[in-house]
């Protein structure tokens, strides 16, 4: 039987000896099925697992310890609180247990192991694909219950870098390269492409294929007792949870600025760009709006409005542990334009925490441009006698609504084209603002012309009045 086929039974027979978890914190909430209540006898326990299966096997898969004097089972076991199980998409089978203290297997990163569960799996195709981060086991079950994909963070204050790699790629989190490695691998490439076999040498093909089906008989996938973390469909975004779900507290869990710090330091020193982590932090109306749902026993209006305090969740976890900035409305359009400006530029050039922020600082720009640019040549329009000049600055306020949008929308565009790295700009885009541009210069040019046109005529003078001085012959030819 392969290591994945016996791990899968040992974890069944544990399972076997443990009732399904029926009550929660907030007891209303239905827990899902694969939520465990801890074996009532550890003791009687272990003696049967021992029937069947080898205290190495158990010790392997992280159940039994045997420097443990409570039956041989560790204690996240024996005194944990829940047990929520990982099973295999495809048949279903458990190939990983959650506890307190983490994954049962050794050296398992709970973010990790969590993406190839089914019932995660499906949470966040669900969902928008954001993996809720707990430092309590019970957290998890709440959101889980909740529908929305949680796991624990145990792990996270002291990342091993050999799991740095799978770590980036499974949330999308970019890591800069270094130049000597970025060189290195250049010259590897180079010398693969130079060292490339023909397809008519006998040897060498078989050499090839050798050395190939080496590789895949000793590669990770094939000896590790769980499903390969290749098989899930995209990759999920972090969110680490700043408040206490059980509680229905705002308190922060002690153990977040650990994880916090130890991003931060691998930001600095390993070049992992840690801002897309999100940060779930709420405010006591909140809380206190959860409180009074849960005190009246109705589960669905609790989980609409645990959904709708998602709005407040920052962009990253750069924000955590500094104050917000507390800014009055902007009172003139420069300023508006220069907040919106720089919260597009704002962590890393990820944009505002928000969707509600980038739509007030937009509301502003738009605001203080009708107020103090195109209301006021609208206004000067309306006042004008010449139906020329009239047309001319009616034209003039039109079209510099849509320039001034325009320009903004674009540098929002391209400041985060310059953070993907995209090296695609928008090009049309610029013709079209470079074309209203000469468009309005040569309205104002016009309009110029008109003004001083009509300064060298006083409308109180006529025809008749002998004050107007007759024009040479040369000037009205």
């Amino acid at each position: 039987m392969s290591s994945i086929g016996k791990k899968a039974n040992i974890l069944k027979r544990l399972l076997e000896h443990c009732q399904k978890r029926t009550r929660m914190a907030i007891g209303f909430l239905e827990v899902d099925d694969d939520v465990y209540e801890c074996p009532s006898d550890p003791a009687k326990l272990m003696g049967l697992l021992t029937e069947e299966f080898s205290v190495e096997e158990l010790c392997a898969c992280g159940i039994a310890n045997m420097e443990d004097a409570a039956g041989g089972l560790v204690p996240a076991i024996t005194d944990g609180d829940a047990i929520i199980v990982m099973r295999d998409p495809k048949t279903n089978e458990p190939f990983e247990l959650l506890t307190k203290a983490g994954c049962l297997s050794p050296g398992s990163l709970p973010t990790l192991e969590i993406l190839c569960d089914h019932r995660t799996q499906r949470m966040l195709k669900q969902s928008d694909g954001d993996l809720f981060v707990a430092f309590e086991i019970e957290d998890v079950v709440i959101l889980r219950a909740c529908g929305l994909p949680a796991t624990l963070a145990v792990g996270l204050d002291d990342l091993p870098l050999e799991k740095l790699d799978q770590f980036c790629e499974s949330f999308s989190l970019s890591c800069l390269k270094s130049e000597r490695c970025v060189s290195r691998e250049e010259a590897e490439a180079e010398h693969k492409d130079q060292s490339a076999f023909h397809p008519d040498d006998p040897i060498r093909r078989m050499a090839m294929d050798l050395k190939r089906d080496q590789s895949v008989s000793s590669s990770p996938s094939s000896t590790v007792a769980g499903p390969d973390l290749r098989a899930q469909s995209s990759p999920a975004q972090l969110v680490l949870i700043g408040w206490k779900p059980s509680e229905l507290s705002v308190d922060v869990p002690s153990e977040l600025k650990a994880v916090v710090d130890h991003l931060d330091q691998l930001n600095r020193f390993m070049r992992v760009e840690v801002y897309e982590i999100g940060l779930w932090q709420v405010d006591e109306e909140r809380v206190e709006q959860l409180r009074f749902i849960a005190e009246r026993h109705n589960a669905d209006c609790f989980e609409t409005a645990l959904l709708d305090a998602l709005d407040e969740i920052d962009v990253s976890i750069v924000h955590f542990g500094k104050k917000k900035l507390v800014q009055g409305p902007p009172a003139d359009y420069p300023t508006a334009l220069t907040r919106l400006q720089e919260g597009a530029l704002s962590d890393g050039g990820l944009g505002f925490p928000g969707p509600d922020q980038r739509k007030d600082a937009w509301s502003d720009v738009q605001r203080l441009l009708n107020k103090q640019i195109v209301n006021p040549l609208r206004e000067a329009a309306l006042t004008m006698g010449d139906p020329v000049q009239r047309t001319l600055l009616m034209s003039m306020a039109e079209i510099s609504n849509v320039f001034h949008a325009q320009t903004a929308l674009v540098g929002e565009q391209l400041n985060r084209k310059i953070v993907d790295g995209s090296a695609q700009l928008p090009v049309d885009q610029f013709k079209n603002l470079m074309a209203m541009a000469d468009r309005l210069i040569d309205i104002a040019k016009a309009t110029k012309r008109c003004t001083q046109l009509q300064s060298t005529i006083i409308e109180s003078q006529t025809l008749d009045s002998p004050s107007i001085p007759l024009l040479r012959h040369s000037e009205y030819q």
